[in-house]
């Protein structure tokens, strides 16, 4: 069982935020985080900021992930909250993440203790009653993005090329407490952008689609998170990089969608993923995930309510399951207009 340990690995550097790390979105999740150059839904804060701006509607959007086990035998919960606000030059979202572990046993520290202390505390820890405690980590994330669109003019081949490049940044408080052992708070801060553009209209070939490349950054120059125990720990910076591919294809009314994530400057296997959606409504999603294998499902309906599953079997502790839903607030708020 979990004990003692946790709180201790908990205030190690080498686990400083490491809840950050846990993904968000099912859809994202679903094609193996292969989701950089992508986001473009209630998610996009946790995968490339920038990808906020690309939210048509206002969206409110939830996700559960049971971590290491089924919903209610779950040595872990993990929970997303969002909101997104489209205006008319910026793009807005607020999210909150929770990380909660429960019923950790505490387990006495015999390591640097003389023999007559460890006697005392076994003694102690088998004679009385077991003290739980828990872990709740949390992060609260203010997204502000905007998508800037711009014409370029290739004069040589006589025509004019759209490109959009949405940039956006995140700042996010980071609170973390272990029982009555300890709490941390930090401020971190991330950016992402992308260049997404259209390859028919570049090659004046209509049957293509559209190409997005993107890079985000997280914790620009390493999070500090400072710890009531008088420790401090720093979360280092991460740089990915995506491409993305979005290929229509009108006969059989759907668009095909391939994507690969890769770290820059780190060494780590690329992600890959494919989304085939079917008339905007049914989709199906398989991912690499550092070579593991993800897959799942959405549904969209009319829409106004999209949900979204991904089972993920990237742990030996067993499969991963995600469950995440997002209403668009416009949608359903727009009054059905009577047909005549």
């Amino acid at each position: 069982m979990l004990g003692m340990t946790t709180m201790i690995r908990a205030q190690d550097s080498k686990y400083a935020g490491a809840f950050l790390e846990i993904p968000v979105g099912s859809r994202a999740l679903a094609m193996g985080g292969a989701y950089t150059a992508i986001a473009n839904d209630e998610a996009a804060f946790h995968w490339n900021p920038a990808g906020v701006s690309l939210v048509a509607d206002r969206l409110a959007g939830f996700m559960y992930s049971a971590e290491y086990g089924t919903p209610g035998s779950s040595l872990a919960n993990f929970y997303q909250l969002g909101f997104t606000f489209p205006m008319k030059d910026v793009t807005l979202a607020a999210n909150w993440v929770r990380l909660s572990v429960g019923d950790l046993m505490h387990t006495p520290d015999l390591t640097d203790s003389l023999a007559d202390t460890r006697q005392r505390l076994v003694r102690d820890y088998v004679g009385g009653s077991p003290d739980y405690f828990s872990d709740n980590e949390d992060a609260f994330v203010l997204s502000i993005a905007r998508n800037n669109h711009f014409t370029l003019d290739w004069g040589w081949l006589y025509y004019k090329q759209q490109i959009e490049v949405p940039i956006g940044v995140n700042f996010k408080i980071i609170h973390q407490g272990i029982g009555t052992f300890g709490s941390a708070s930090g401020i971190g801060i991330d950016a992402g952008a992308m260049v997404r553009f259209s390859v028919a209209e570049f090659t004046q070939t209509p049957a293509l689609g559209n190409i997005s490349l993107a890079t985000s950054i997280t914790d620009i120059g390493g999070t500090r998170l400072n710890w009531s125990t008088q420790r401090t720990q720093v979360i280092p910076m991460h740089i990915n990089g995506g491409l993305a591919y979005a290929q229509p294809v009108p006969l059989l009314h759907t668009v095909a969608i391939f994507s690969s994530d890769f770290l820059i400057g780190e060494v780590g296997q690329p992600r890959f993923g494919l989304d085939i959606t079917y008339d905007g409504k049914v989709s199906l999603r398989a991912g690499l995930n550092q070579g593991l294998f993800a897959t799942g499902a959405g549904f969209n309906w009319q829409k106004k309510v999209d949900v979204n599953y991904s089972l993920s079997i990237n742990t030996a502790l067993g499969p991963e399951h995600w469950l995440s839903f997002s209403f668009d607030i416009d949608n359903l708020l727009k009054k059905e207009v009577p047909s005549e």
